[in-house]
C-alpha cells in the first residue's frame, strides 16, 4: 500500500480541487504527527479546531491526506472553535498538540500581487516548503 506516502502540491490540489493555504497547513501537520508517532494512520485519531467554514475548514481535507486519519476510519473529528489547532492522539496515550505558527505575517508580500487566487495559491505553494517551526507550533501532551 506504500503507506506512509508523501504529496506533491500538484497532489493536494488534484484532491482538493484548488491549492490553498489552510489544506497544506493540515497536510503538513499530519505529515508531521504521522511521523512522530509510528507511521500507522490506524493508531492515530486526529480532533481538528477550526471555524468549521471555508477556508478554515480546508485543514481538515489537509489533515486527513497528511495524517492517515479520515471520517471513514471514524478517527478524526472537526471542533468548531474560533482557534486553529489540531490535537493528534497515539493508541498508546501520547498526544501533541498543533497550533497555527507565525506565517500569516509572510502571507501579506504574497497578496500584494494583483490576482488574489493566483497569490493566495502562490503562498500555499511557498508554505508546502517551510520549516515546521514557521507554520505550527507543537506540544506534547
Amino acid at each position: 500500500m506504500e503507506l506512509p506516502r508523501e504529496y506533491s502540491v500538484e497532489e493536494l490540489a488534484k484532491f482538493h480541487g484548488h491549492l490553498g493555504p489552510f489544506i497544506v497547513l493540515g497536510y503538513r501537520m499530519g505529515r508531521y504527527a504521522l511521523n512522530h508517532f509510528d507511521n500507522n494512520p490506524f493508531a492515530l485519531s486526529a480532533i481538528v479546531s477550526c471555524s468549521g467554514k471555508p477556508p478554515e475548514s480546508c485543514l481538515i481535507d489537509g489533515v486527513q491526506i497528511g495524517s492517515g486519519c479520515t471520517y471513514g476510519k471514524q478517527n478524526i473529528e472537526l471542533s468548531v472553535s474560533p482557534e486553529i489547532s489540531v490535537i493528534f492522539r497515539h493508541e498508546d496515550g501520547r498526544s501533541i498538540l498543533m497550533k497555527q505558527g507565525n506565517y500569516l505575517s509572510k502571507q501579506d508580500e504574497y497578496m500584494s500581487q494583483g490576482d488574489k487566487e493566483l497569490a493566495l495559491e502562490s503562498f500555499a505553494e511557498a508554505m508546502y516548503s517551510m520549516a515546521n517551526s514557521e507554520l505550527f507550533t507543537t506540544e506534547e501532551q
